[in-house]
């Protein structure tokens, strides 16, 4: 069984507009028997971190921090990606040398002027249930191949410093050179 964590996610070209995933790029931070998580990368929401430590009575001075929309489901979570040098009260492996983070302290821990080298922070996730992604990338009933999805490997810096305005179309170009190039070796 082909394992997607560590890996992104990138929508097919053909992934209709109405589609929430359309134009996506997700990173994979698990994968396991029991399912795949990850959070999309490239869509950021109407919400600055300022705004959502407001809400917590949090005091965070950058307003140009933004929060990026994960995915569709549990849209109030909030989901840390960050370098691994830094941890949270809650914090696992991502893959990559990225750490990924969900607990209040991670939020405080910002504001009062220790971040991580490299992060973002994420309202909600993106899920899929046992054999799901699989019938996706195959295009199995009920699943189309045009909603179906490209893979590649990227490094950290990609995930979390690279403009999300680019990350489309730069995922679409590395995911090609990646399966050109396994033709070839």
């Amino acid at each position: 069984m082909t394992s997607y964590e560590g890996k992104i996610l990138i929508a097919h070209p053909g992934m209709p507009k109405d589609n929430p995933f359309y134009k996506s790029v997700v990173y994979i931070y698990q994968d396991t028997p029991n399912g795949t998580i990850g959070v999309i990368v490239n869509k950021v929401s109407r919400y600055t971190v300022q705004d959502i430590c407001a809400d917590k009575k949090i005091v965070f001075l950058d307003n140009n921090a933004h929060v990026y929309h994960g995915g569709p489901v549990n849209p109030n979570a909030l989901v840390l990606l960050h370098s691994s040098e830094w941890h949270s009260a809650n914090t696992i492996s991502a893959g990559h040398g990225m750490h990924v983070s969900s607990d209040n302290e991670m939020l405080i821990k910002i504001a009062k002027g220790h971040p991580p080298k490299s992060w973002r922070l994420f309202g909600g996730m993106s899920m899929w249930q046992p054999g799901q992604l699989a019938a996706e990338m195959a295009g199995s009933w009920p699943y189309r191949i045009e909603n179906s999805w490209c893979v590649a490997e990227v490094p950290s810096d990609f995930i979390l410093d690279l403009h999300h305005g680019k990350q489309w179309q730069l995922a679409m170009d590395i995911s090609s050179h990646q399966l050109f190039d396994k033709y070839f070796e």
